[in-house]
């Protein structure tokens, strides 16, 4: 585990860490055991009052997060694949007719959205680890290799990209800003990059701190991402707001310029969060998970869980539960049934109809809270509840 003392962003040595989060579970894996005491570590949110980014405080070894448990895939995933719709379409009001030579995509999981981008280019070149050493050809355009960004080189490439995109991974990256430098000087002339990332504006607004976890090592602000495209000399064209993805995304596009300086500094300011609208916001997302655990155990009956979301770890640690109190989490992906989550006590079982007839029904798939609430409706539970009353 390595500690970052630097933004990432503008390199100001002078964060401020504003949550403490000791002994936080992971998430992204589903085990066959039960286990409430292993895959815990020490976090902590540092925030730049220079830029306005937000980032974790440990850098835990990507090897452990992204080991061959991890099992986040774009197409195994309704949200994820509804959020690479939303980037596909922003890409295509953009850019309209235009072919591309050579597209490279950052973080391209099980090739979901580059496969949508074929018509579009000549070649196309996809990088993710968890591909780790298992470079392969999908089709005479479309290669996967499987590296982290900083293993990225010339020899990759057919030719220098002139699109680059990556929808939800530079959150995932350490040393953002020489790995933004890397990929421009990579590039093509007026190469186009189009960049999507959680919005710390949303997680901070909606209270959404369960998006805050370990594999997120970087929380962009609109202030920061504007500040890293002028310090790494591009030129901003727009960005976009998806409201339905994870509480909230930002997408941002820009061009490469002729000249790149790398020790330009930036003039642009925005508004930036201050410290206590951080911490205050926190303490109330804390205090409302806490009332609503009291309410759901002050009836002392069964309550059924429904739908075993990655992150429900993360709304565990913060709630101060294991959730032992839930009987059971129904979920219907079969790759879930029979494990269990992170630092969560019950185990995850198949959902079939009739099993919460008449029964009290928590979702525990925060992110998926509409099109669940359509689907638990249909079986007439007894009651429902949520774990937040934003979604």
């Amino acid at each position: 585990m390595g500690v970052r003392t630097t933004c990432n962003i503008c390199s100001n040595n002078e964060l401020v860490e504003l949550i403490k989060m000791p002994k936080m579970p992971l998430t992204g894996l589903y085990l066959e055991k039960k286990d409430l005491e292993n895959n815990l570590y020490d976090q902590g949110f540092n925030y730049c009052k220079n830029c306005g980014h937000g980032q974790l405080k440990n850098v835990i070894d990507a090897d452990l997060i992204y080991d061959d448990s991890y099992s986040h895939r774009t197409s195994g995933s309704n949200i994820s694949i509804s959020g690479n719709d939303f980037f596909f379409n922003t890409i295509e009001s953009v850019v309209k007719n235009k072919e591309f030579n050579q597209i490279l995509e950052i973080g391209c999981n099980d090739a979901y959205l580059i496969k949508k981008l074929s018509s579009k280019a000549k070649n196309l070149i996809g990088i993710d680890p968890v591909w780790k050493d298992k470079d392969f050809i999908i089709d005479n355009k479309i290669s996967i290799k499987g590296k982290f960004i900083n293993e990225l080189d010339d020899t990759d490439l057919n030719v220098k990209p002139d699109l680059i995109i990556s929808s939800h991974t530079f959150e995932h990256v350490d040393g953002i800003y020489e790995e933004f430098f890397k990929l421009v000087d990579l590039a093509a002339d007026d190469c186009l990059f189009f960049i999507e990332v959680p919005s710390l504006e949303s997680t901070i607004n909606q209270r959404r701190y369960d998006q805050i976890f370990h594999q997120h090592l970087q929380y962009f602000s609109y202030s920061s991402m504007r500040f890293l495209i002028e310090r790494i000399g591009c030129e901003f064209m727009g960005s976009k707001y998806n409201y339905s993805l994870w509480g909230g995304t930002s997408l941002y596009w820009f061009k490469k310029t002729s000249k790149i300086n790398k020790e330009k500094v930036p003039n642009n300011s925005f508004n930036i969060f201050q410290e206590k609208q951080i911490t205050d916001n926190y303490n109330i997302y804390k205090k409302q998970l806490q009332e609503s655990l009291n309410q759901m155990q002050a009836f002392d009956e069964e309550v059924i869980g429904f739908g075993a979301a990655q992150m429900l770890p993360i709304i565990g640690y913060h709630m101060e539960s294991n959730l032992d109190w839930i009987s059971k989490i129904y979920d219907d992906n079969d790759n879930r049934v029979g494990k269990y989550l992170p630092y969560i006590s019950p185990k995850i079982e198949k959902f079939s109809s009739g099993d919460i007839t008449d029964s009290i029904v928590l979702i525990t798939a925060l992110d998926s809270t509409k099109p669940l609430l359509k689907k638990i409706l249909n079986y007439q539970p007894r009651r429902i509840y949520t774990l937040t009353n934003i979604f």
